[in-house]
């Protein structure tokens, strides 16, 4: 796969369609870290109303490039361009670009369908942390006020 953890590998991507949106998709990727770390950390928290709708937002996302992964992974097979020298040197060039290379169709859809999967995740935890710090502060109010 073309996204790992070195951020440096980025810089060594061709400069394509497909080699921008994965150097895109990479950015992307860091910033869904950092919201998932930011998550974890107790920094971010979400209303369950307005979660609910990013979490709607992001699953159909999510499904929609489910959807289309299993397309593309269709797609990957011989064209039949003709026996000639140069259509079976495009037929392998239209079957790499749709699967077989780093940066092909494929691989760069799989990577935004887990990082739209890690996002869901994260803005269901942030809704969960919500909704413990809001039972818990009510608890604490509920104790506070029964002293009174």
């Amino acid at each position: 796969m073309y996204v790992d953890d070195n951020p440096a590998s980025v810089a060594d991507t061709p400069v394509t369609s497909a080699g921008h949106a994965a150097t895109t998709l990479a950015e992307r990727m860091v910033d869904v870290a950092a919201l998932d770390a930011a998550v974890k950390s107790g920094d971010v928290i979400l209303e369950p109303e307005a979660g609910e709708r990013l979490l709607t937002t992001l699953r159909g996302q999510a499904d929609s490039a489910a959807e289309w992964l299993n397309r593309l992974r269709g797609m990957s097979r011989p064209v039949p361009l003709g026996t000639n020298w140069v259509g079976q040197a495009m037929s392998g060039k239209f079957e790499r670009r749709a699967d077989g290379e780093d940066v092909s169709f494929v691989n760069v859809l799989y990577q935004y369908h887990q990082m739209l999967v890690k996002a869901h995740d994260a803005v269901a935890e942030a809704i969960a942390r919500y909704q413990t710090s809001e039972e818990g502060s009510a608890q604490a109010f509920q104790r506070v006020s029964s002293k009174f």
